[in-house]
């Protein structure tokens, strides 16, 4: 199954009156010919004045590859399409370092920094022998597991995004399955309401 991930489009209406946006999309390997027969489409939202945004979901592939999207614009009397758009997609990875040991996972929240759309990505923690949450024990013996790991436990993440921009990210910070469920806990660390932010 694929996961996606939300990227938003902005559309300045050139002129008064239209009276819809739509963005058509799809992707593609580099260098490859788009194939518009199963492009998904999206109505843009207006936001005030002439502005409308929308959210295209966007496949997180562990290869660059290229979105191409243009925008289908109606008007009072007349239909018209922009040019066709394509912008690299890449990813980098982040990580977070718990030095003391007391994180069971660590989640990552993420958005570009110019228009955001947030996004939520599971880490996975260095020295573990399962790659996704899914593939993990129960909380119980998860803890043991993390608690036998050498120090300091090191949890790494992905982020995508257009070649290019700049995205801002926070962790999501769980203590689960200690011997006390009193001492299971959620926090985040959004490095003082700042952040941290990668470019692409």
């Amino acid at each position: 199954m694929t996961a996606f991930f939300g990227l938003r489009k902005n559309w300045l209406d050139p002129v008064p009156g239209i009276a819809m946006v739509q963005a058509h999309y799809t992707w593609s390997p580099r260098d490859a010919v788009p194939d518009w027969t199963e492009a998904e489409q999206v109505v843009l939202a207006p936001e005030g004045d002439r502005l409308r945004t929308a959210v295209l979901e966007v496949p997180r592939l562990d290869s660059a590859f290229v979105l191409h999207h243009f925008f289908f614009v109606v008007g009072a009397d007349d239909r018209a399409a922009s040019p066709v758009f394509t912008e690299d997609i890449v990813s980098a990875e982040v990580a977070y370092e718990d030095t003391g040991g007391d994180l069971t996972s660590v989640g990552l929240v993420w958005s570009e920094v110019e228009l955001a759309a947030p996004n939520y990505t599971s880490t996975a923690m260095d020295g573990l022998p399962f790659e996704t949450p899914g593939d993990a024990p129960g909380d119980g013996n998860l803890y043991e597991f993390v608690r036998a790991q050498p120090l300091p436990h090191t949890f790494r993440g992905r982020v995508w995004g257009v070649r290019g921009t700049r995205v801002r990210y926070g962790f999501h910070l769980i203590r689960n399955g200690r011997p006390d469920p009193a001492g299971d806990s959620e926090s985040w660390d959004d490095n003082d309401g700042r952040g941290w932010v990668v470019e692409l």
